[in-house]
């Protein structure tokens, strides 16, 4: 028992006990810590004194055990510096239990309570469990110095010098109470493992399993080293502007769970090797170890439970307010938009071209622009790109991929300041909780996000926001929070000429300054200000034979769908006419989805099918045709339904806001007169029983109803864009639409009826 104990021979049986006149002896306290000097037997450590060093340096011994050594090279200077300090002290073992001890009894004696808003945690059985594991920890000898006698003791010296700091400050001895009781079971029961399953005798079979606990052990010490080293912080009140100190102490005992749970897995895979004869010979030891490692099993009190459900409430609350304060920007929804209707494999030929590749696999920071003629899918490909590099599974791993999609008739989606912010809101959750020492990610918050966020609040003016410039600074510090960052950056050109100008002026800067392989993709139109910008950058120009594939593909998608529907022929459509059907439209498609959209549509309106035979023999050329057709299919309409949709299109066409289903429908049912005052302003008013859908309809397809965000938008910016430019065919001037909707504005505010429009109009 004695060597799997780590305990040595006795005194009895040393070949120098047959001389004790002239042999010393040896104090128990200096057998287990050897390597530690005391300043003076009487002048104890004091804490804060830089001058204090290891009597051994740390490192030293390179051998494959000395696993705290390996995480103290990992940990920050500053943490080495306080370690190094309380290492000297040959009795820390003993310190440490009397300052567990003491912070028992002040707990007792006070009633400790560890506060967290308006709720209080009985603190007893926590710190009777903190003495318990320094107590059987001391129990078992020197159980871990066996191997390691010098980064045994650095855990140790780090939980005594967080209890050094807390004496007599109620709180904070409260909140250590909690952080130290966590660590101090972690260190026997890793101990333990070390113990049991790393010792020379270890099965030959079991080596990668071994190797993956030693690496699982190295990372859990690292972190926990990393978690003393912020108690000290905090409750140095270095932090305490940052973080609450309840907040702070769950945000590092939640930062050791992660690595907790390797550990525990690694210890599973190792475990399954030593059911075998391997250990028949130190059966009874193995079995009293693991009879040991039960003790440091403990079962999670109902107020641990409680604190740490409290813990995730109020850090998931945070973490949602933080987040929120930079950007409401519903971007995942606008990517679910993006994919509906994407046929699989869209964007294959995209993956496979070699500026693509290039870009991917670059070293370092790389840009890409995809440009093309209008409607060639652009924001197809994009979607799909942004699947493709977050793939676990990919290529090139990307540990964050941050988009936006652009878009010129929401003015949230053309702003600078919140296509910024929306993407700092993506970077600023770190890839792993513990990722570095200097981070947040305990809160799963960046360190400079939460910074940012926290220099805010402290801002008296209403509504505090970052400007573009802090925003363009905290994003080029995001950026260095990921090994490898990608950005997307969808429809540049639907933001205006100073906007784009403004946003890949700020990008560019910090793809110069960056030291990640960052890697941006833009896609935009052939605009002539974005290419001065980004001609001399790999770019990949979409071409109709480029994306013929996706749109064949797309094609025979929609006619099967439409077909199964019954929404073409009624579904009886034989093989002839859908392959006519087929051909025609991918002749006439010349690289364009939108294209493609109008033409199917326009197909499932006929009933006959001569009728769809005639019709593909004169099919419009091109997007502005379609539209001929259809603004002149809307004229024909009964007056009634032309004046709604008539009415519809002008508020679209100038709104400052996209509008909801009931402000549009609202909107086109007014016509207010000429001439505004008293007497035209009607004191009631009718319950409306026009449906959005219906209005939409009278539109021939030149709006849509956007459900997941409650808004009406057009199909597509080419139908915004040729209702701007063909005032010709719709005999509508942009002036007169403008004064249209202020004099529905200026009469909405002025009745005294409650009307759906008041709130944009008063806006």
């Amino acid at each position: 028992m004695s060597r799997f104990l780590g305990l040595g021979r006795s005194e009895e049986s040393s070949p120098q006990s047959n001389h004790p006149a002239t042999t010393p002896r040896v104090r128990k306290r200096d057998r287990l810590f050897p390597f530690l000097k005391p300043n003076s037997p009487s002048t104890p450590p004091n804490p804060s004194s830089p001058s204090l060093q290891l009597a051994v340096d740390p490192g030293v011994d390179g051998r494959s055990n000395d696993l705290w050594a390996k995480a103290y090279h990992k940990a920050p200077d500053k943490l080495k510096q306080h370690l190094a300090a309380n290492l000297n002290n040959p009795d820390i073992l003993q310190d440490v239990l009397q300052r567990a001890i003491q912070a028992k009894e002040a707990n007792v004696a006070k009633q400790l309570k560890l506060k967290w808003g308006d709720r209080e945690f009985d603190l007893q059985e926590t710190a009777d469990r903190l003495v318990r594991w320094i107590t059987k920890f001391m129990q078992v000898g020197d159980i871990a110095v066996q191997y390691d006698p010098v980064h045994a003791a650095l855990p140790w010296a780090g939980v005594r010098f967080v209890l050094l700091l807390v004496v007599g400050q109620q709180e904070k001895l409260a909140a250590a109470i909690v952080g130290m009781e966590r660590v101090s079971v972690l260190i026997g029961r890793c101990a333990i493992y070390e113990q049991l399953y790393l010792t020379d005798d270890t099965p030959k079979n079991a080596k990668e399993a071994t190797d993956n606990l030693r690496q699982a052990l190295v990372t859990l010490y690292t972190a926990i080293l990393q978690a003393l080293c912020r108690f000290i912080r905090v409750f140095q009140g270095k932090l305490i502007d940052k973080l609450k100190i309840p907040e702070s102490t769950f945000a590092e005992i939640s930062a050791i769970d992660e690595p907790e749970s390797a550990v525990n897995s690694a210890v599973a895979a190792v475990e399954n090797y030593y059911h075998s004869a391997a250990r028949e010979h130190n059966k009874e030891e193995f079995h009293k170890l693991q009879e040991l490692l039960k003790v440091f099993m403990p079962v999670i009190s109902r107020i641990d439970k409680n604190l740490y459900k409290l813990y995730k409430e109020i850090e998931d609350n945070k973490r949602i307010t933080v987040l929120q304060w930079f950007s409401t920007v519903p971007y995942q929804k606008h990517h679910n938009l993006a994919c509906e209707g994407r046929v699989e494999h869209t964007g294959t030929w995209l993956f496979t071209r070699k500026e693509f590749i290039s870009w991917e696999d670059s070293k370092t920071p790389a840009t890409l622009w995809l440009h093309g003629i209008p409607e060639a899918g652009k924001t197809k490909l994009v979607s799909s790109a942004i699947e493709h590099l977050g793939r676990p599974t990919g290529r090139v791993q990307f540990d964050k991929v941050a988009f936006f999609y652009c878009k010129r008739d929401e003015a949230d989606r053309r702003d600078r300041e919140k296509v910024l912010r929306s993407l700092i809101k993506q970077l600023a959750c770190p890839p792993t909780p513990s990722d570095s020492i200097e981070t947040a990610g305990h809160a799963r918050i960046c360190a400079d996000a939460l910074e940012a966020y926290n220099r805010a609040q402290k801002d008296p003016s209403p509504h505090c926001q970052l400007n573009f410039e802090a925003s363009l600074n905290l994003f080029g510090l995001l950026i260095e929070c990921f090994k490898h960052p990608a950005v997307l950056l969808d429809a540049l050109d639907e933001c205006s000429e100073e906007v784009r100008g403004q946003l890949l002026r700020g990008l560019l800067s910090v793809i110069k300054k960056a030291k990640r392989p960052f890697k941006v993709l833009i896609s935009s139109r052939h605009n002539l200000d974005i290419e001065n910008y980004l001609r001399d950058l790999p770019h990949v120009c979409i071409e109709a034979r480029d994306n013929a594939q996706d749109i064949e593909n797309y094609v025979r998608q929609q006619l099967i769908s439409r077909v199964e529907d019954k929404r073409l022929l009624q579904g009886n459509v034989s093989e002839e006419p859908s392959k006519c059907i087929e051909e025609v439209i991918l002749r006439g498609a010349n690289g364009m989805f939108l294209w493609v959209d109008w033409q199917l549509r326009d197909l499932c309106k006929l009933m006959r099918e001569s009728d769809i035979r005639t019709r593909l023999g004169k099919l419009p050329k091109g997007l502005t045709g379609v539209y001929n057709e259809i603004i002149s299919s809307i004229k024909s309409q009964p007056d009634c339904n032309l004046s709604l949709a008539t009415n519809a299109l002008k508020w679209m066409l100038v709104s400052k806001r996209p509008l909801t289903p009931t402000e549009l429908v609202a909107a086109a049912e007014l016509n207010p007169p000429r001439s505004i005052s008293a007497h035209n302003v009607p004191a009631t008013s009718e319950v409306s029983t026009l449906g959005v859908e219906v209005l939409i309809h009278s539109c021939e397809g030149l709006l849509l109803l956007d459900k997941q965000l409650d808004i009406v938008r057009f199909s597509h910016l080419s139908v915004q864009e040729y209702l701007e430019t063909r005032n010709e065919i719709w005999d509508v001037n942009i002036i007169d639409v403008q004064l249209f909707v202020s004099e529905c504005c200026l009469w909405t505010l002025q009745s005294p009826l409650d009307l759906p429009l008041y709130e944009y109009a008063a806006s």
